[in-house]
């Protein structure tokens, strides 16, 4: 027994590198908002009052962050990259030992996250590459109360959602699920509270550093009010069809075959998993891309392999073999055209141009991204003008425009770093910022081109 426990850890390893090799040999895509919104915070400026954002803190925002920790390359931001999926094998093998009662089918839940995770976006690091080191502690800590009835396994539970709402505002949903799901279903009122105690402590540190900022109207505008109106009728992102298809093997068989055993056997640990599954999946309403179905992806896999476990064994071999069969249809051709070394938003035109920005500029110079590499402060050590800072894109400055532009009067950038022909899903960047680019025009001359990037200094 021993023996085997250990060659389950040696298998595990085997895994995880297997796992990390593949990651490495595919494309990297980093979002820049983890580079230039933590540099911008360690350089001062005031989250929402300055640096105009809907999430919440995070890694982003708060005194320790991303830039601070030291992620301040796209390199070093692959080793977080590649930490982090580590990190979550782990968890998952922890978890599926603790419901399989097995480390075999831990392993099996381990093998089917190394072939799907890429899939889903998984060469993207994003805010959702970090839930689910929270996620899973968190339905861990609750699968051991559902067993050992301790308080200190759901207060644990309850801290982890609350860590995890520090990243993402959408995990609300999450937790009421979860709260009503102890309070009532459990029929013990202090398990409730102890929970809720869980949760409300980073929420509560949460709640200071954001008094003390002095930050709170900005704070509630641009992560509930702005969510709630503009970006809900601006920035929202459907699936289309070919997309939802690509959904269907993890996510549509976990659905349907989650309820279709819960109505069957009203199992109370196969509720706290769907829950987990279900309110994680919450997190690709707004803007749906297989980035934020990163969250629901280990909970999709270990609905999986649960029932996996409940087809008689004379057919698992074939069932096994048919769901083999049906991710080669998928992975195949996803790896064909994902194999590369390119890291975006990091590329040759990116060094160019910032090398470019540098030698005109000095550390701490105001200089203007204008449609074009939000984080070339970050790459070239400046501060946009006026020290107000947003992503240009439609939804934004509708709203901040005008604050922009008030910035760039009374703090002139020395350059200005301008595409014209920028868009995303299909508008024209330039189009939403009009009052901007005249004043550019007016105030400024082209002095380089770097492919469709314009370099501009003052008349």
């Amino acid at each position: 027994m021993k023996n085997l426990f250990k060659l389950s850890y040696v298998i595990l390893l085997i895994i995880i590198l297997i796992h990390l090799v593949l990651l490495s040999r595919l494309v990297f895509f980093p979002y820049p908002e983890l580079f230039i919104y933590s540099y911008l915070t360690s350089e001062g400026l005031l989250p929402y009052k300055q640096i105009l954002d809907q999430h919440f803190p995070g890694l982003m925002f708060f005194p320790i962050n991303l830039h601070t920790l030291g992620m301040i390359t796209p390199q070093i931001a692959r080793y977080w990259h590649l930490g982090l999926v580590a990190l979550t094998h782990a968890l998952l093998f922890i978890v599926g030992k603790k419901m399989f009662k097995s480390g075999k089918w831990a392993l099996l839940v381990n093998f089917l996250f190394l072939l799907w995770q890429p899939f889903f976006e998984g060469y993207v690091l994003w805010i959702d590459s970090f839930l689910p080191l929270l996620l899973l502690p968190a339905f861990y800590f609750i699968y051991k109360w559902l067993t050992s009835g301790k308080l200190k396994h759901i207060f644990l539970s309850g801290f982890f959602l609350g860590l995890a709402l520090l990243f993402k505002q959408v995990m609300v949903p999450l937790i009421i699920f979860i709260f009503i799901l102890v309070a009532f279903y459990s029929k013990k009122i202090k398990s409730a509270f102890v929970l809720g105690i869980g949760i409300l402590i980073p929420i509560s540190f949460l709640i200071l550093y954001i008094l003390r900022l002095g930050v709170w109207q900005d704070f509630y505008f641009w992560t509930i009010t702005f969510n709630l109106t503009t970006f809900a009728q601006m920035g929202r992102k459907y699936p289309n069809f070919n997309a939802l298809v690509k959904t269907l093997p993890i996510f549509g068989l976990a659905t349907v075959l989650w309820f279709i055993h819960f109505m069957k056997t009203k199992s109370r640990n196969f509720l706290y998993l769907g829950t987990f599954f279900f309110g994680s999946l919450v997190f690709a309403y707004a803007r749906f891309d297989y980035i934020h179905l990163q969250p629901a992806l280990p909970f999709g896999l270990l609905i999986l392999v649960y029932l996996f476990l409940e087809v008689p064994k004379k057919f698992r071999s074939k069932t096994y073999l048919f769901f083999i069969i049906l991710t080669s249809l998928f992975l195949i051709p996803f790896f064909k055209t994902h194999m590369g070394s390119k890291t975006f938003f990091f590329g040759k035109l990116e060094r160019e141009v910032s090398t470019k920005v540098i030698e005109l500029t000095e550390t701490g110079d105001s200089v203007l991204a204008l449609a074009t590499m939000p984080h070339l402060y970050q790459m070239t050590n400046t501060l946009p003008p006026g020290r107000v800072f947003v992503f240009q894109f439609p939804w934004f400055m509708v709203q901040a425009q005008d604050r922009i532009l008030s910035g760039i009067i009374s703090d002139s950038p020395k350059v200005v770093v301008r595409d014209k022909e920028a868009t995303t899903g299909g508008q024209n960047l330039i189009s939403y910022m009009e009052e901007i680019d005249k004043y550019v025009r007016e105030n400024y001359e082209v002095v380089e081109t770097i492919g469709d990037t314009e370099i501009l200094t003052k008349k």
